[in-house]
């Protein structure tokens, strides 16, 4: 562990995984913070990790994260989904700190499996749920936490997931390199803030998606909370939506937006309506700029400290369970254009 009364030895940094949220937002978030040195870029496609190695002023290009362990202190993981636990463990094992990109993995089984290597290398893990950054999510978990609002009394979340995102490969299309579609890639970020808000989920009610076999790019769940409260949710690659939670309370109904939009607005029992965002002038210059470099800060506070991330294992974990329980309680999701067998009905020969 890198001691706290030495801030002026920065962390030395690797990131594994040369993708496209590297490119945008791990990468700048090092080079404008003076808590790492970025060492390494670590990737298959070397001729990738090489021309962003010599942008940012990495010293070693690696094809595999196999050689990390002496080289660096900590690691930013932001492989594809499936291989988050094998190089994670790798590096956990050998004392490497890591950050692991969202989701912490791909099943609740690799989580353990992190958290147990973690444990044998006395090393940090921390899970880039970097949601929890954005000021009007850490807004909702005071207001919540304060109880001013009440017994919570239902939640109902209506989320796109677009074209938004930048992807440097086609891994997220296919269900072999992803491990799930839009419910594990982006859908993790609402949980973890669900339960992060309101508590854990106590079991899952239904659970439909248009996955066919492949990954999903739409669904809907059906939650209950540990307080009993009822949880709607419908995520979407394919059209706009609302984009914002609707938590409806005893004394009142607060519409929060996370980030497109930016949104808080509560409307009390008795009438009467609040609305507005939260002031936080770093994020509103560069949103995904400044919680990127937030989360890096804390994961280093994490590691110089020994106290734990904002984001440990277990909440990563927590939601990875909620969704291999949803994937375990599949039913296919039925649209009124979508009829097959009305379609077959058709081509059958009279």
């Amino acid at each position: 562990m890198i001691r706290a009364d030495a801030p002026a030895q920065r962390l030395r940094l690797a990131i594994v995984g040369c993708g496209a949220v590297a490119e945008r937002y791990h990468l700048p978030a090092v080079a404008a913070s003076d808590e790492v040195e970025l060492v390494a870029l670590v990737d298959p496609a070397t001729d990738r990790a090489r021309g962003l190695a010599d942008r940012y002023g990495a010293e070693h290009v690696l094809a595999d994260a196999s050689g990390l362990p002496g080289l660096v202190d900590a690691a930013i993981v932001a492989t594809p989904n499936p291989l988050h636990a094998p190089v994670a463990c790798e590096l956990l094992r050998a004392g490497v700190h890591c950050l692991i990109e969202k989701p912490l993995a791909a099943t609740t089984a690799e989580c353990d499996e992190i958290a147990a290597a973690a444990a044998a290398g006395g090393a940090v893990v921390a899970v880039g749920h970097d949601f929890r950054l954005f000021p009007v999510a850490t807004f909702a978990k005071e207001l919540f936490a304060g109880g001013a609002l009440g017994t919570v009394e239902g939640v109902d979340l209506r989320q796109s997931a677009g074209g938004r995102w930048p992807y440097a490969s086609t891994y997220v299309f296919s269900k072999e390199t992803s491990g799930g579609g839009v419910l594990l890639d982006f859908g993790v970020h609402m949980l973890d803030l669900l339960t992060w808000w309101l508590g854990d989920v106590s079991h899952v009610r239904s659970y439909r998606d248009d996955a066919a076999g492949g990954v999903e790019t739409e669904c809907e769940l059906e939650l209950e909370l540990d307080s009993g409260a009822p949880v709607t949710i419908h995520l979407t690659r394919l059209r706009p939506m609302r984009d914002t939670f609707v938590v409806r309370c005893q004394r009142g109904t607060v519409e929060i937006g996370i980030f497109e939009p930016a949104l808080l607005r509560l409307t009390l029992r008795g009438g009467g309506t609040l609305e507005g965002d939260v002031s936080d002038p770093a994020f509103a210059l560069a949103p995904l700029e400044t919680v990127f470099l937030r989360q890096l800060e804390d994961f280093a506070l994490a590691v110089r400290s020994g106290g734990p991330p904002l984001v440990p294992a277990a909440d990563g974990r927590r939601a990875v369970a909620i969704v291999e329980s949803c994937y375990g309680a599949r039913q296919p999701l039925r649209h009124q254009w979508d009829w097959p067998e009305a379609a077959a009905s058709a081509r059958r020969p009279t």
